[in-house]
């Protein structure tokens, strides 16, 4: 029972595609301005991995790109995503980056892009 329950609230965040309307999710980083997505990853005491010593931070823009929302239905079962992607939101994610990496005493901050992917 309590595992059906917890499908059913998932299933609210997932983003109906070429339905018309935005996810929650999206919805909700909209709302409370949720602009970066952040992202520690730390190497664990005790567990092996591939690398030793991993202690970075992911940052990245959380309401555009592929999180803006902008679907369409071309034909049936053919959805058209739009990648919209401005200077406002990409500087105010570098902004924080840097801010994050101030306060938390990070020593470098490296950009990464993905423009070949649309």
């Amino acid at each position: 029972m309590q595992h059906k329950n917890i499908k059913k609230i998932f299933r609210v965040f997932l983003s109906a595609v070429g339905k018309g309307h935005q996810s929650l999710n999206l919805a909700l980083r909209k709302q409370f301005n949720l602009f970066a997505n952040v992202r520690p990853c730390k190497s664990l005491q005790g567990y092996k991995t591939p690398y030793d010593n991993v202690d970075l931070v992911t940052i990245r823009e959380n309401t555009e790109g592929e999180y803006s929302g902008i679907e369409h239905t071309i034909v049936p079962g053919v959805v058209q995503s739009i990648k919209l992607i401005t200077e406002h939101a990409s500087l105010r994610v570098c902004e924080y980056a840097f801010l994050y990496a101030k306060i938390h005493k990070r020593e470098k901050v490296t950009v990464v892009h993905k423009a070949n992917i649309m």
